[in-house]
């Protein structure tokens, strides 16, 4: 069943530690898919990605995503977010992106526990804040 929130049976996969599949329209209109990891803040999925890179341009030329979490320990269990990112944020600080890396990595900095520490300053982290329009979950809620 589609629905235009996130229902609560399955804000579990978005809150992690899943892996996440973001899909991004291309310049030439073709799909682009990247495993990502993602939060939930209640309103909004939260995606850090690093400027200059094609998910930030593709979603400049259009907002229009999704993103699909399949739950690891039961692949008939997934939920589908289909929206727009509503924001392209900036995460000067790391917090997100160290947020992330603590879920996904067990470690308290993305710069150092993920990626080599010389990388840290050489690239604007930024979070795309995707509002959920059409959520298909399932089992249905």
């Amino acid at each position: 069943m589609s629905i235009n929130k996130v229902p609560a049976s399955h804000v579990d996969l978005l809150e992690g530690p899943y892996y996440a599949v973001l899909t991004t329209m291309a310049p030439d209109g073709q799909p682009e898919n990247t495993v990502v990891w993602c939060s939930w803040d209640g309103e909004y999925v939260l995606v850090n990605t690093a400027d200059g890179r094609r998910k930030p341009a593709n979603v400049r030329r259009n907002p229009k995503v999704a993103l699909t979490v399949i739950d690891p320990q039961n692949g008939f269990r997934w939920i589908d977010v289909r929206g727009e990112v509503a924001s392209i944020e900036p995460d000067p600080d790391y917090a997100n992106i160290n947020a992330h890396a603590k879920l996904y990595a067990g470690v308290d900095e993305y710069y150092g526990g993920v990626q080599p520490a010389e990388a840290k300053g050489t690239e604007e982290r930024v979070i795309f804040k995707i509002r959920p329009e059409r959520v298909v979950a399932f089992p249905a809620a």
